[in-house]
């Protein structure tokens, strides 16, 4: 099916259609998941209520490109179902604050803090595959996690994640300091010496 089809079907609420887009959106939508959540199964559960609400919500894809103005380009299916998705993650997370107190987390203490500062962000990702990045960030608390995503992977401001997550933008820059020193430290765990 050619996205439009897609498109006209979903609106339709046909079956077809939408197991055509769920498939076709399947493994990128996957990945997202994975990253926001702590395992596999929590990251199916993400996908699925995504995909609900992507299902549910289709009509706001069509009408948010609608009234857009005349020289603003169009709103991609593929960017619209991507921020659906981290919405289905980011509203996990609040749903699910009580059952998110882990300990995975390392603070950071004044000696540990010039060792770590010495090697950069870059050179620590690079001395890694992406399996072990993923799994390091899964080791962090939810609100680590999810900061550390929207900032670093999605291009979020920290006015976005403090609106997003209803949290000070202090809270928020602190929190991605702190995810990237638990990231590094969950890093330097999981390679082989």
């Amino acid at each position: 099916m050619t996205e439009e089809e897609l498109i006209s079907g979903c609106l339709q609420h046909d079956p077809a259609a939408q197991r055509d887009l769920y498939l076709q959106y399947f493994n990128r939508s996957m990945r997202i998941g994975v990253r926001y959540s702590k395992n596999s199964q929590e990251a199916k559960v993400i996908l699925l209520d995504g995909f609900k609400n992507i299902l549910n919500r289709f009509k706001n894809y069509v009408e948010l490109n609608a009234k857009r103005e005349k020289n603003t380009p169009p709103v991609s299916l593929e960017e619209w179902i991507k921020n659906e998705i981290i919405a289905s993650a980011v509203q996990h997370m609040h749903d699910n604050k009580k059952h998110h107190f882990v300990s995975s987390t390392i603070s950071m203490r004044d000696s540990e803090k010039q060792t770590d500062q010495e090697r950069s962000d870059e050179q620590i990702m690079k001395s890694c595959d992406k399996q072990m990045i993923v799994k390091a960030l899964q080791q962090l608390t939810p609100s680590y996690r999810t900061i550390y995503n929207l900032h670093e992977v999605e291009g979020y401001s920290h006015t976005e994640i403090s609106r997003l997550l209803d949290i000070s933008e202090y809270i928020s820059k602190d929190s991605l300091l702190k995810a990237k020193f638990n990231l590094r430290k969950n890093i330097s765990r999981l390679i082989p010496k």
